[in-house]
C-alpha cells in the first residue's frame, strides 16, 4: 500500500505546472506560425510589410511617371517632325529646312528666306539664272529649235514688289474691289513679293513661237505639246499645270518652267503632279 502511494506521488511529482505547460504552448504556436509564413512565402501570397508595400508603390509610381514622360517626348518630337513638314494653318505643305537648291520651294505658304544667297549668272541681255543650271536652259531652248525663247528669269524682290503692285491696280481698276479682295485675286496670277519662284533664279517664263506675248493659247500649240514630252529631259517641269490651283495657289501657266533636275522633273511630269505634291510624297 505505502509503495502504491510513493508511485502516484512520484507521478503527480513529473505533472507539467500549469506555468510550464502555456509556456509549451505558446512556443509549439510560434513554431506553427512560423512554419506556415515560410510554406507561404515559398509558394505565394506573400504578405508584404508596411515597408515593402511602400518601397513597391514608389518604384510602381516612378515606372509609370518615367513611361509618362517618355510617351510625352516620343509624341513631342512627332509632332515636332510634323509640324516641319505637314502644313500651315490652310493645309498647305510647308516645306522643312535644309532643302536642295534645285528643289527648293516657293510659293505664298513658302516664301524665300530673307538671308537666301543666289547663284547667278548672266544668261542673254540683263536675264539672269542659277549658275548650276544655266546650261540646262541653254541646252533646251537650243533643241527647241526656235520654238521657244526666253521672255523672263531671275527677278528682285523690288521688280516682283512693282509687278504685283501693276496687278492689284489692274484689279481693282477692272472689278472695283478693294485692295484686299484685289490682292487676293491678283495672287493667283502674279506672285506676292517673296513667294515667286523667279526670285530663286530657277524660273523661266517662254514666250512659245507665233507669239509676242504670254498667253493661256500656249497649250493649244505644237510647241506646247513638244515642251510637256521633252522639257523633263533638260531637268524643267510645267510649274503651274491646269487644274492645280487649289495645291499650288497660282493658275494655269503654260509659260512657266521651273528647274529642279531630271530625276525629279522626269517623274513629276510623267504623273501629272505638281512640285508640292512631290516633295510632301518625298518628304523633302
Amino acid at each position: 500500500m505505502r509503495k502504491e502511494n510513493q508511485d502516484i506521488n512520484q507521478k503527480k511529482s513529473r505533472r507539467l505546472k500549469p506555468g510550464v505547460r502555456l509556456m509549451l504552448a505558446a512556443i509549439i504556436i510560434i513554431l506553427i506560425l512560423v512554419l506556415v509564413s515560410l510554406a507561404v512565402r515559398m509558394f505565394g501570397g506573400v504578405d508584404m510589410t508596411a515597408s515593402e508595400v511602400g518601397d513597391a508603390t514608389s518604384s510602381a509610381q516612378t515606372s509609370t511617371a518615367s513611361e509618362s514622360t517618355s510617351n510625352l517626348q516620343t509624341q513631342s518630337t512627332k509632332t515636332q517632325a510634323q509640324d516641319s513638314t505637314t502644313s500651315s494653318a490652310s493645309g498647305h505643305y510647308v516645306q522643312p529646312a535644309g532643302a536642295k537648291w534645285n528643289l527648293k520651294l516657293v510659293n505664298p505658304w513658302n516664301p524665300v528666306d530673307s538671308d537666301y544667297a543666289q547663284s547667278l549668272v548672266t544668261y542673254a541681255g540683263g536675264n539672269k539664272f542659277d549658275s548650276r543650271a544655266i546650261d540646262k536652259l541653254k541646252a533646251l531652248v537650243s533643241a527647241a529649235n526656235g520654238k521657244i525663247r526666253v521672255a523672263s528669269l531671275y527677278r528682285t524682290i523690288e521688280l516682283q514688289t512693282k509687278l504685283f503692285n501693276n496687278k492689284v491696280s489692274q484689279v481693282m481698276a477692272n472689278t472695283g474691289k478693294p485692295r484686299v479682295e484685289a490682292e487676293t485675286i491678283a495672287a493667283t496670277e502674279v506672285a506676292r513679293p517673296g513667294t515667286s519662284e523667279h526670285n530663286l533664279g530657277l524660273a523661266v517664263d517662254f514666250l512659245f513661237e507665233g507669239y509676242s506675248s504670254l498667253s493661256e493659247k500656249f497649250e493649244n500649240t505644237a510647241t506646247y505639246t513638244w515642251m510637256m514630252q521633252n522639257c523633263a529631259e533638260y531637268g524643267f517641269i510645267l510649274r503651274f499645270p491646269k487644274n492645280k490651283q487649289a495645291v499650288t495657289g497660282v493658275s494655269f501657266e503654260p509659260w512657266h518652267y521651273r528647274y529642279v533636275g531630271q530625276e525629279a522633273a522626269r517623274e513629276i511630269m510623267s504623273r501629272r503632279i505638281t512640285l508640292e505634291e512631290y516633295l510632301e510624297e518625298k518628304g523633302h
